[in-house]
């Protein structure tokens, strides 16, 4: 069988001769290809068997002769560029997994560009591989994907592959872990906050019968009182008058992030309706670009309502400063996701 787009897939079986390859020679005869995997999943952290998909896309492009040497050329580019060379892979292998989705899209959009979705590949190829033409051409696609895994990842990348699941195992640990310190530290902090507002509020009830001191003691309501630490006092030796004045500059400062209201360092996310994508997929993508930023992903119940097309991502009081880098001076900023798009832009709150 061979297919006018690939014809380098299925060669004449009668000319195949039996050739004894070592593993050690199948490894290295692709060195090129294993180095591009690893990439995939240490660098990018991105899913084993997804990468599997992944790299055997690819490989069919090189081997039908509509890329040539790809992998060798993306091995020698930024991780940036792969990763988004990844990402659109992805929006193929999801064209190739559902027809009928594949199907009704193109007939939904039959007037809209569609190599404004995987414009790398489109250029990589010289716009010879496109959506259509996977849509068109779907089984000789899935048959050489299917082919290029159980022939060359499953062997080659065997070992990778092993290496990858006690890496994510132990990476899933680290973040358990410090997800439990986190919470152990933000208990421990609402319970002496609680005991502060306890102390106060008895003071208060005290004081009510004291107008001199009722005069003197204004309601400020932007104030949380949860986060109302009493400050400690000024060293009692400090000289110089500017010295005091730096000290007390900084304590402001400090009160101002701390009192932070969640709504100001909230981003607001927006998703394409028939991508879903999971708030799993979400915190990952936004811890591995911008650091444990995250204080909480508020994202609608997908079983409720078939998918979620929006959430709230609150960040950390201590990253509040890292809304400008998300949302950037626009107010607007989008990301791709496993090949999903997702629009992000700073949460206003409903009056």
């Amino acid at each position: 069988m061979s297919s006018t787009y690939f014809p380098l897939f299925f060669p004449d079986a009668s000319a195949a001769t039996e050739v004894v390859v070592t593993p050690q020679q199948f490894c290295a005869f692709h060195r090129i290809d294993r180095i591009l995997y690893s990439r995939l999943v240490f660098v990018l952290n991105r899913d084993r068997n997804q990468s599997y998909e992944v790299f055997s896309f690819l490989f069919m492009l090189e081997q039908s002769g509509y890329a040539r040497n790809i992998i060798a050329y993306l091995v020698s580019l930024p991780d940036e560029f792969v990763d988004l060379v990844a990402n659109e892979v992805v929006v193929c292998l999801s064209f190739l997994r559902n027809q009928a989705f594949s199907t009704n899209f193109f007939a939904a959009n039959a007037n809209y560009d569609h190599n404004s979705i995987i414009p790398l590949i489109v250029e990589m190829t010289r716009g010879k591989i496109t959506l259509r033409v996977i849509h068109q051409n779907r089984e000789v696609f899935l048959e050489g994907l299917v082919n290029n895994i159980n022939e060359i990842c499953r062997s080659a990348f065997n070992d990778i592959w092993v290496r990858a699941d006690m890496y994510n195992k132990k990476r899933w640990v680290a973040l358990e872990r410090e997800k439990a310190i986190e919470e152990m530290q933000n208990l421990s902090l609402t319970k002496s906050a609680q005991q502060g507002s306890t102390s106060r509020l008895s003071v208060r009830q005290e004081t009510t019968s004291r107008p001199s001191v009722q005069q003197v003691t204004t309601y400020r309501p932007n104030v949380r009182q949860e986060t109302m630490v009493p400050q400690p006092p000024p060293p009692p030796h400090v000289e110089e008058e500017a010295e005091n004045t730096t000290v007390e500059e900084e304590t402001e400062e400090k009160e101002k992030v701390d009192m932070l209201p969640a709504d100001d360092r909230t981003v607001f996310l927006t998703f394409s309706k028939g991508y879903p994508i999971t708030e799993e997929e979400v915190r990952v993508y936004f811890t591995r670009k911008f650091g444990e930023v995250i204080e909480t992903i508020l994202m609608p119940d997908a079983e409720v309502h078939g998918q979620a097309l929006f959430a709230k991502m609150v960040l950390k009081m201590c990253y509040a400063s890292k809304m400008e880098n998300i949302v950037t001076a626009s107010n607007k900023n989008k990301f791709t996701i496993n090949g999903k798009h997702v629009w992000a832009r700073k949460y206003v709150p409903k009056i």
